[in-house]
């Protein structure tokens, strides 16, 4: 069985970090995919960290991942095209059962629309708190404690990286 977990990861939490870590007790860390989604977004609070940088952070975490982007695009076909190609030539074959993994209905409902296999994993099951991506971002620009909602070994990267980029962003 292969596993793929796709997400912006910008930047990555505990709630992506609770997905994966199943996804890789399922299939086995050499059967795991991470595909970091909008890998060719321009710079916006919504996608504020660079494909570079999600992936540094993702390596930290998780060092041996096999890890690839996926840009945008614009319409479904051409986004799942794109995406079956990147199955085909990563660590997923084409002879073995693909699983989705997401920590919601909402991460996996493209792929739910499609007749994929999804593996739905509730990682606001009461012993987390409840995070995503923009409470991350909101607590980055209010200058918020990140200690309940990112791995303790990517706090600094991201608030460094962060830090760095923000003065910048912000006289656009």
């Amino acid at each position: 069985m292969n596993g793929v977990f796709l997400g912006r990861l910008c930047p990555i939490h505990i709630g992506h970090e609770i997905v994966i870590k199943k996804m890789i007790e399922v299939c086995g860390i050499k059967n795991c995919l991470v595909i970091i989604g909008s890998s060719n977004a321009s710079i916006s609070i919504r996608n504020f960290f660079s494909y570079k940088e999600r992936r540094n952070f993702l390596k930290t975490i998780f060092p041996d991942i096999t890890v690839v982007g996926l840009p945008d695009y614009h319409n479904c076909d051409e986004w799942l095209t794109a995406l079956d190609d990147i199955l085909f030539s990563s660590c997923t074959t084409s002879h073995d059962i693909t699983y989705y993994f997401g920590g919601c209905e909402e991460d996996v409902s493209f792929f739910i629309k499609d007749n994929r296999e999804v593996y739905l994993l509730n990682r606001f099951d009461g012993t987390t708190p409840k995070v995503s991506a923009s409470e991350v971002r909101d607590c980055l620009i209010h200058k918020r404690p990140l200690d309940e909602l990112l791995n303790l070994s990517v706090i600094d990267k991201v608030i460094k990286t962060f830090n760095k980029k923000w003065p910048e962003f912000i006289k656009v």
